[in-house]
């Protein structure tokens, strides 16, 4: 059932299913007097047995009412011109030159004859001139979230062990309701309901989606020994706001780690729920300085590990038990900090280049070096500006190094006021090396 102003597209529908023809038309005749009464002028409704006849039957309609007998939808279509129907204004000229111009004149043709002279896209508006309507007027409703409750009004708890009691038998009904689906949780939401008429609600998350009673009532435990309730509680209701399809990898006899890959998993999941942040993933940013480009965010999930251990990235197994093909090359490995070092120089052109420098294991003679390349920024801050020259150099026992003079560097014991008079534009440091 359509009801809409007359000449325009716009129109409310109404499901009258399981009514009588004479139950359609009065609910029908009572919605176009809401209507009216809410200020809305010559408004016109439509009753057929497929959306496309109501839909024709409300707008183009000659009465405010039109109701199309039951198993009459097509011939009452089949009286509109094909401009009633929304269809691709490149059709128009092909349907005048075959002429058709009623719904009647196209639902005559078959669809073979329609494939061929008009195309596939032409075969929507076929069937809707036939009142064949697939179209659902109200899409499906959604499963509600699995969810268990109780309630008691004869007495209060305020003893966390009986909470805890009540909890894991609904943590127990909604986890298996979530098993015979399939999926798994990543958050659960709990609601109390308290005796001074208000609602305390905690949100209790897992590290990664589970149907599993054991880990969600030891989530939920831990959870309830730091919350403190305003007054005594009448009902509990847990539902599942984040539901998840629980991953199954398919595993490689190959691997070595595979009979222990899920422990891990777990061990790596209960210390993210039990202290948090403990996974942690690298972030670049753009910086010009490598050793404060990269910073380290928390990652709340243990999938983190599994992503990191794709075929993209060169790191999984493949199905004949040997690593994915790489082309050889030298990586950089950066020091966890700069070491500083003693360096020799000598000039070169208009700038002084290092021929060798000293470390912790003694002197290391250079006999090639590539730079320097100048990095600077930040001038107005005295206390964050940087200013480098980056060498490149290959040492005599044929290590690839990476070292840098700091204009900046500030001698120890200095503050930012001397830092300017102070000789530190000779202090050189050992960044990394390629492996």
């Amino acid at each position: 059932m359509a009801i809409g102003k007359a000449g325009e597209q716009g129109v409310i529908w109404a499901d009258a299913h399981g009514f009588s023809v004479h139950g359609k038309a009065a609910l029908a005749a009572e919605l176009i007097v809401i209507l009216e009464r809410r200020g809305i002028a010559d408004v016109h409704a439509g009753v057929a047995d497929t959306p496309v006849a109501a839909q024709l039957a409300a707008v183009y309609g000659a009465r405010p009412l039109v109701v199309v007998p039951p198993g009459t939808d097509r011939a009452y279509v089949a009286l509109f011109p094909l401009t009633t129907l929304h269809h691709d204004p490149r059709l128009r000229p092909l349907f005048f030159g075959i002429g058709v111009t009623t719904c009647g004149e196209l639902a005559a043709l078959d669809r073979e004859s329609i494939e061929v002279r008009l195309g596939a896209t032409a075969v929507p508006l076929w069937r809707l001139a036939r009142a064949d309507d697939p179209r659902l007027i109200f899409s499906s409703t959604p499963p509600d979230a699995p969810h268990a409750s109780l309630d008691w009004v004869e007495y209060a708890l305020k003893d966390p062990m009986r909470l805890l009691f009540v909890l894991n038998n609904l943590i127990e009904r909604v986890c298996t309701t979530l098993a015979t689906t399939g999926e798994g949780a990543r958050e659960l939401t709990v609601e109390f309901a308290l005796t001074n008429t208000q609602v305390h609600i905690e949100v209790i998350r897992a590290a990664r989606a589970t149907a599993n009673r054991r880990t969600w009532g030891r989530i939920t435990r831990a959870r309830l020994e730091r919350i403190t309730l305003a007054a005594a509680v009448t009902g509990i209701t847990v539902h599942a706001s984040r539901i998840a399809e629980r991953e199954a990898p398919q595993g490689d006899l190959f691997d070595k780690g595979l009979a222990s890959s899920q422990s891990t998993e777990d061990a790596v999941a209960r210390l993210i729920e039990d202290q948090g942040d403990v996974v942690v993933v690298p972030q670049n940013s753009a910086h010009p300085l490598l050793d404060e480009r990269t910073t380290w965010v928390p990652r709340t999930s243990v999938d983190t590990v599994r992503e990191r251990l794709t075929p993209a990235n060169g790191y999984a197994t493949v199905a004949t038990g040997s690593r994915a093909p790489t082309r050889p090359q030298l990586l950089l490995q950066l020091a966890p900090a700069p070491l500083a070092i003693s360096v020799e120089t000598a000039p070169r052109r208009d700038h002084l280049v290092p021929v060798r420098y000293r470390d912790a294991n003694g002197w290391h003679e250079i006999v090639n070096v590539a730079g320097p390349e100048r990095v600077s920024g930040r001038h107005w801050d005295a206390d964050h500006a940087y200013a480098r020259e980056y060498f490149r150099c290959v040492t005599k026992q044929g290590v690839l190094v990476w070292i840098f003079r700091d204009a900046n560097a500030r001698v120890p014991g200095t503050t930012a006021r001397t830092h300017a008079s102070t000789p530190a534009g000779n202090r050189w440091f050992l960044h990394g090396w390629w492996d």
